[in-house]
């Protein structure tokens, strides 16, 4: 059972607030210091239902929250998220021959962008050597609530993609 998108989102802004009452916010250098704070999130609520909030499923139709993504992703924990999203995948393709995903850009920087470049990479790269063929069934990528700049992080992100998926997005 899942909590509420917006209990989630109070819980983590709660501790959000008290990370940055006990460390001053930097101004520069920020990267360390938000995968940190990350770390503290995951450490104070269940990381499975932190999982289950940034990914939720509508029939075929996976929905990806980047607000909660960007609150407790960190480095440490890219493989175990990339494995809840494979099996994520095998859930609905049990029941469906595709699957579409829904990305919610809202609050995407390019310095997010660039922030989880690393976690795009380790995502493709384990896709192609887990050999389940999500490429092949994915339907189509809709992009919501796009940046402003969405020509610039195409311009990062493009690159790393797959050529299948490049031709499969769909900005609302």
């Amino acid at each position: 059972m899942t909590s509420e998108p917006d209990d989630i989102m109070n819980k983590i802004n709660s501790l959000k607030t008290e990370y940055y009452l006990e460390n001053k916010k930097n101004i520069i250098f920020k990267n360390n210091q938000k995968f940190d704070c990350a770390t503290t999130i995951v450490q104070n609520i269940n990381k499975t239902e932190l999982f289950n909030n940034i990914i939720t499923i509508n029939e075929n139709r996976m929905h990806f929250n980047y607000a909660l993504f960007k609150a407790i992703i960190y480095p440490d924990i890219y493989t175990d998220f990339i494995y809840h999203i494979f099996q994520v995948n095998e859930n609905i393709l049990s029941d469906y021959s595709s699957f579409n995903v829904f990305i919610d850009c809202k609050g995407l920087t390019m310095t997010g962008v660039e922030r989880y470049k690393d976690f795009i990479t380790i995502m493709s790269l384990e896709g192609q050597k887990n050999k389940k063929d999500f490429l092949q069934k994915l339907g189509q990528i809709y992009i919501v609530n796009p940046p402003f700049m969405i020509a610039n992080i195409g311009k990062i992100l493009l690159p790393l993609m797959d050529k299948a998926v490049k031709e499969r997005i769909i900005i609302a």
